[in-house]
Formats: C-alpha cells, sequence, structure tokens
C-alpha cells in the first residue's frame, strides 16, 4: 500500500494542475452539501414535510457514530504510518473513518427523497470529495469506503 501511495502522490506533486485541482475539491467541495443540507431542513422544517426528522437524525447520527468511532480507534493517518508527503495539512490520527465521506454520503442519500436531481448530484459531490480525501493522502482506501458503508447502512435503517 506505501507503494501504491508514493507513486500516487509523487505523480501528483509532479502535475501542478492536478495537485491543485485535488486541493481545491479538499477544500471547497464539502461546502456544497454542507451549504445545501441546512436549506433542505429549513424547507422541510417549514413545509411540514414527514422527512424532516429522518432527513435531520440520519446525518447526525452518522456524524456522531463516526466521531465516536474515531477517538476509539484513533487509526494514523496515511502520512503518519508511511513516507509521502500529503498535499494538505492535517490534524495527526483519527483517520479511521472519514467523516467527510460519511457526512456528504449520508447528506446525499437523504437528499434523494427529498429530491432525486439534487441527490444524484449529491452523490457525484460526495464520490469527488472521498476521492479527493485519497488522493491527497489524509486518508486510506479504507477510511472512506467504510464511512461510505456505514452512511449507506445508516439510510437504509
Amino acid at each position: 500500500m506505501e507503494k501504491y501511495y508514493q507513486k500516487m502522490l509523487k505523480y501528483i506533486h509532479h502535475s501542478p494542475k492536478l495537485k491543485k485541482m485535488i486541493i481545491d475539491i479538499c477544500h471547497y467541495f464539502p461546502y456544497i452539501p454542507f451549504s445545501i443540507y441546512p436549506i433542505i431542513l429549513t424547507y422541510l422544517f417549514i413545509t411540514h414535510h414527514p422527512l424532516f426528522i429522518t432527513t435531520l437524525l440520519k446525518p447526525l447520527f452518522a456524524f456522531l457514530l463516526v466521531t465516536i468511532f474515531r477517538k476509539v480507534i484513533n487509526r494514523q493517518r496515511p502520512y503518519e504510518k508511511m513516507n509521502i508527503t500529503p498535499l494538505l495539512q492535517h490534524k495527526l490520527g483519527e483517520s479511521f473513518p472519514s467523516r467527510h465521506a460519511i457526512s456528504a454520503t449520508i447528506i446525499a442519500l437523504v437528499c434523494i427523497d427529498v429530491n432525486m436531481i439534487l441527490g444524484i448530484f449529491l452523490l457525484i459531490i460526495a464520490f469527488m470529495i472521498c476521492l479527493s480525501r485519497i488522493l491527497a493522502g489524509v486518508h486510506y482506501i479504507s477510511d472512506v469506503f467504510v464511512s461510505t458503508v456505514i452512511a449507506i447502512i445508516i439510510y437504509i435503517i
């Protein structure tokens, strides 16, 4: 796995446009679902829509669950364990599972119930957020994969 990250990040570091794109996605794309989500909640609340409670509680539960997992597991990030230079500065530890990945994914999933087109758009954004976290070297593939699986399970329940 270390050789994979080394090759990947070496390639990205030597491609300024790609590096900037990944950094920009990591920095700015999370604002998209995290800005749309309160607007959706406000709309559901004002219209007394029956989806309000589940749209509020599922992402909240997912976020709290992953936050607790991260504290308990406290997995080192790829750049802490491997000889790699990440694209972003990030705090140490608490890599598993990815809070960005689960939050973006669960928000996208609950938005599908409200508006299919918006939900699919947010799923694409969530995928890009997940991928950018791996490409930036701040998460393992498993951090993002497990977060996505947890989001899907919470959404289905």
